[in-house]
């Protein structure tokens, strides 16, 4: 298993050259298995760049996972500048453990984010298949048969690990 940071700070990024080799940006990381499966936790800005290397890359031919450990918008900010989720060609499938049911949904919250108040492209003008998803990750398959398990950790508001 390979793992890679594109962002690691909480609540705000932190641009300059003092943060090139720790990483400025919040929370994302990418977790590729030995098949080249992979995993995305957390869409923090650290995805802005994953997404540029992907799309660099000659994108992806797979859904891509996105698994959150939380929706506080440092984890879940980057998500619009996300360049695969603007391909018409790809599929993302964005995921959290099931949380206690309120108003919001996880689609919901994501849309709320990129309301024309705060943000000038909605959610629904991305070009990509994107799916919103809130099972028991308690013990949930992954690509390429991976095993996933959420685990609950203090945190405010609560997150999974």
């Amino acid at each position: 298993m390979k793992v890679k940071f594109y962002g690691t700070r909480g609540s705000i990024l932190v641009p300059g050259e003092r943060f090139t080799r720790y990483g400025g940006n919040t929370t994302c990381v990418l977790v590729t298995g030995v098949a080249g499966h992979f995993v995305v936790l957390d869409a923090g800005s650290g995805i802005r760049v994953l997404g540029e290397e992907l799309v660099a890359n000659g994108g992806i031919d797979r859904p891509i996972p996105i698994l959150l450990s939380h929706t506080h918008w440092d984890h879940i900010q980057g998500f619009p500048f996300f360049k695969p989720a603007f391909d018409p060609r790809q599929s993302l499938r964005v995921v959290i453990h099931e949380r206690e049911k309120d108003h919001r949904t996880l689609q919901g919250i994501f849309a709320g984010q990129m309301d024309d108040q705060y943000f000038p492209v909605p959610l629904q003008a991305m070009g990509a298949d994107i799916t919103f998803d809130e099972p028991d990750l308690s013990d949930f398959a992954g690509p390429g048969g991976a095993r996933i398990q959420a685990a609950l950790h203090s945190h405010p508001g609560g997150a999974y690990g």
